[in-house]
Order: C-alpha cells, then structure tokens, then sequence
C-alpha cells in the first residue's frame, strides 16, 4: 500500500493524517511531517486510522516527535489505531507514555489547557 501524510493546522492543533505502512521505507517522511508539527509549536493529533503496519522505525518516529514536543513544551496524541497497530503500541508500552484516544474531539479535550 502507498504511504501517505498530511498536515492540517486550526487553532487547537495541528492534525497529522497517515495512510498505508509505515515502515523503513516511509521512516523518513512520516519522521520529518512529526517533526515539522512540533515545530509549530501547537499539540499534536496523528491520526492513524488508516494505518495498516507500523513497525519499529514508525514506533521510534513517534517516541522521537514525542520526545522533541516535550522539549518544546507540547503534546501528542495518537488517534483511532486499528487493532493491530494499537497491539503493537500495548506490547511495547508505549500506549503509556503516549495517550491513544479514539475519537479527534476526546483528543482535544485531553489537552491541557494553554489559558490561565
């Protein structure tokens, strides 16, 4: 299946689609839009609904955005992972360090509040 990845932003956040494997093949793109997201400084949804492989390069792209959103003080959140993708994160506990919600709008309101 193609790889394919697109970056929306509003005033919340900055949504993040993925569709088809990631892998050592798409690593690098699906790496480098996580990272750009970050940079916007906005929380950041990745929705992975229409994922159907994610292997350990993909994992690692999601630990190393993750990681660089927490040195720019914001957040991610990972959105509808099929089954089989969201095995892969409960087996290797990363579903732990990275909140999975099902819906966009229950990722949102887990964000924390940017007003005093």
């Amino acid at each position: 299946m193609d790889f394919d990845i697109s970056l929306m932003r509003d005033d919340r956040c900055t949504l993040v689609r993925v569709k088809g494997d990631i892998d050592v093949v798409s690593r690098a793109r699906f790496e480098e839009a996580l990272f750009e997201a970050v940079e916007s400084g906005e929380p950041m949804v990745v929705d992975m609904r229409e994922v159907t492989f994610c292997d350990s390069t993909g994992l690692n792209a999601i630990v190393a955005a993750n990681r660089r959103a927490g040195e720019h003080g914001t957040h991610i959140a990972l959105v509808a992972l099929p089954p089989r993708v969201q095995r892969v994160f409960r087996i290797t506990g990363l579903d732990k360090f990275i909140p999975i919600h099902e819906t966009l709008r229950e990722a949102i309101l887990a964000f924390p509040s940017t007003t005093p």
